[in-house]
Formats: structure tokens, sequence, C-alpha cells
């Protein structure tokens, strides 16, 4: 395995990735996850999914760190209970291009790095849980040759009653700055500022305040954009798909929920492309807030152009 690059960077990456996309932050990040002592001489290899060939089955962020530990990490900022499921997906196609093929048929054992799995969680709604687990989806117990995948929740909420988020938000200067600077925003929008300013406001509140300021100031006009399309498109398509259903249930009609779920969709998709998301975030997003399967939200898409 050869050292790779930082991962290009492109116009639909989320702030999460830009800011943990470097070599000494991705260290940062593994020793704030597993309380660990890297340092800054440490091997690291990206192994995010942004080929061509994966272009319908990409993930927020993986690298290999040490030799030993692969880690992938998601970004969410919705309840998402299938990301055992979507990490079983992102390691196989991850092992696929690590691993020489041909060796899988040799009688040597293939060695590979350690898989740990998480996920950064953003959004407002609460998330009791703290691990998810593949075989919670299993429709039967599962036997003995079976499989698992646990998945940690890191909740991006400073000063919130987790305990084992609270400690790794303490252990990383900038996981703990975007958690503030979320939260600056999430406080603006309450203040009823508009998205723009409220993005706008927090980002200078942050740099005022030495908070991710060297990040920030380096790249504060295109993490502006990142954050405001986020916010933006999401709460439009939420109000339309809203109005959606409230529009066909005041109808008496009795498939209403169904029509309205489905112009909700429809107005989401329409607010993404307004945007300018690609289809393959659409289709995650889709899937995020919807609990839909990836073939379903493909089918949206597809019937939206």
């Amino acid at each position: 395995m050869n050292q790779e690059a930082e991962p290009k960077r492109n116009h639909q990456d989320t702030v999460f990735r830009m800011l943990f996309s470097e070599k000494e932050s991705a260290i940062e990040l593994f020793n704030a996850l597993e309380g660990a002592d890297y340092g800054p001489d440490t091997e690291v290899e990206f192994t995010t999914l942004e080929d061509a060939v994966y272009t319908n089955l990409k993930n927020d962020l993986g690298f290999i760190i040490d030799k030993q530990f692969i880690i992938l990490t998601e970004h969410q900022a919705a309840i998402n209970n299938n990301m055992p499921l979507r990490q079983l997906e992102y390691i196989a196609r991850t092992y696929e291009k690590l691993i020489d093929a041909v060796a899988l048929y040799g009688s040597k054992r293939v060695k590979i790095p350690t898989p740990e799995f998480f996920v950064v969680y953003t959004g407002s709604q609460k998330w009791k849980t703290t691990t998810l687990r593949l075989s919670d989806s299993f429709l039967n117990t599962p036997p003995e040759n079976s499989i698992e995948l646990v998945v940690k929740i890191i909740k991006m909420h400073y000063n919130s009653d987790d305990e084992q988020s609270q400690k790794v938000l303490e252990r990383s200067e900038k996981l703990r700055g975007y958690s503030l600077l979320l939260e600056y925003i999430k406080d603006y929008r309450s203040q009823g500022k508009d998205a723009k300013d409220a993005v706008n406001t927090a980002i200078q509140r942050c740099i005022r305040e030495g908070i991710l300021k060297d990040f920030l100031e380096k790249n504060s006009p295109e993490v502006g954009s990142m954050l405001f399309k986020e916010i933006t498109s999401e709460e439009f398509a939420e109000i339309r798909a809203k109005e959606a259903a409230e529009e066909y249930y005041n109808k008496g009609r009795d498939e209403g929920i169904e029509l309205g779920r489905d112009e909700g969709i429809a107005n989401l998709i329409a607010a993404y492309r307004e945007f300018d998301l690609s289809d393959d975030l659409i289709l995650k997003k889709l899937m995020e807030k919807y609990q839909i399967k990836e073939s379903d939200a493909l089918a949206y898409i597809e019937k939206s152009k």
C-alpha cells in the first residue's frame, strides 16, 4: 500500500471532509476518536471513495493510519439507522481497491488494516443511541458464522450530555471548532437571520474568537458557500414537502400521505439541483432523509429529469 496524496476537492465536498482531508488533520481526528497519541510523522493513506469507477458509492472520509487501522467516517445531518449497512458497502469497496485480487486465491493469509467505523452527527433531532449494529437489521438472530459491524456515533453538540462525544470534542480542536461553528449558525437562524447572513456572521464570529481561524480565513468563501447551499436547500425542501403533504391531506385523499411524500421528494430534488448539487450527493441525501433504498432513490432522480 503506497501513501497517497490528500483527496481531491470539488465543489460538492462537505466542510467536514474539507476540514479533515489533510494528513495532520486526519491524525488529529484519529487521536480524538480513539484517545490515541500518534505524532505528525505517522503515515497516512487516504482511501476515500471518489474514483470514477465508484461514482455511485462515495463516502465522506476514509484513511489508513500507521498501516494498521482503516478509519471510515461519515458526516450525518439526519438520523440514519442504516449506516452499518452503508459502511459495509464502503469497506468492501475500499478493501477491493487495496487488495491484489490474485493474492486472495493463494494459500498465504492476506493481512488487512483493522477497520473502525464512525458517524459524526450534526443534526438537531436527538439521537439517543451511541452505537449502531449491522445485526439490528437482520431478519433473524445471527448464528456464529455470520457477520457484525458496529458504528460509533459522535454527536457534534458541545456541552451535551453524551460523555463519549464530549471527550472526543475535547481532544480535537478542529472537531470542537466545527461543532461551535454549527452551533453559532443554528443560534443565528433561531434569532431570525436568513441562512446566508447566519452562516457569514457565524464564520466571522469564529474568526474573531480564534475558532478554526486559519482554516476559515483561508477558505471562508468556499466554506460559506458549502454551508449555505446545504442549509438553504434542506430548509427549502422541508418546507415544500410539508406544504405538499398538507395540501393532499386537506383534500381528504386516501393516498395523500404517499402523494405528499412523492411531492416532497420531487421538491427536495429540485431544491438540491437549484443549488447545484450532484446526482450522487442528491442520492445520498434522499436515502438519509427518507430512509429509502438506493434503487428507489435512483428512480426518483431519474423521474425528475
